[in-house]
């Protein structure tokens, strides 16, 4: 990806952020940064390549995460941390990729983003279960609760303390709260030993 195509990338997270997908169009992103139409359908064929180059864009990011956590010699309840901790520090500092990733208006208009998004969902799902399960036989989580079930628990709590965040103003300090729903979280499931 050129610094240009990012550019472009970040200016339209902002706009759908700001406006609404429905309000995004290649003639608006065009005018937002000083450009011609005919500039950026040398970037993007059209909005929906837009659209699929904003999840590459995510799931770049997330990819580099995951590959960092491999290298890492944490032990695996700490590489769960490690992601979640990640991402309240990844939409802190980019809020507006935050409402973007997180709005259901893209699921309902466009389905290719949806599909990207499932994928992408999903490999997170596949890491985090791995690491979920290595912790129950680590002795770090409780190994009688069902590993999915823990996912959800973590995932989709994440989700709403995300969307309480973006619909507050983002009036309170993500990372701060989100960590301490982890140790929360962390003291239910965790092998009464430790």
């Amino acid at each position: 990806m050129t610094e240009r195509q990012e550019q472009i990338i970040l200016t339209a997270i902002a706009l759908i952020a700001r406006e609404g997908y429905k309000n995004l169009t290649i003639k608006k992103l065009a005018s937002e940064l000083h450009l011609s139409e005919a500039a950026l359908y040398r970037h993007f064929v059209n909005k929906e390549d837009l659209l699929l180059s904003i999840m590459h864009y995510f799931e770049d990011i997330s990819r580099n995460v995951l590959q960092e956590l491999q290298k890492t010699k944490l032990n695996s309840l700490e590489k769960v941390h490690f992601f979640i901790m990640n991402r309240y520090e990844l939409f802190t500092s980019n809020p507006d990729l935050a409402q973007v990733m997180f709005s259901d208006e893209l699921f309902y208009y466009d389905p290719v983003f949806f599909k990207q998004f499932q994928k992408i969902s999903m490999n997170h799902r596949e890491v985090l279960l791995n690491f979920i399960e290595e912790a129950q036989k680590e002795g770090f989580i409780q190994s009688g609760i069902n590993s999915e079930q823990i996912f959800t628990i973590l995932i989709g709590s994440m989700r709403f303390l995300i969307t309480q965040w973006n619909l507050s103003g983002r009036k309170f300090d993500l990372g701060k709260e989100g960590d301490s729903l982890f140790q929360t979280i962390k003291n239910l499931i965790a092998e009464k030993n430790i």
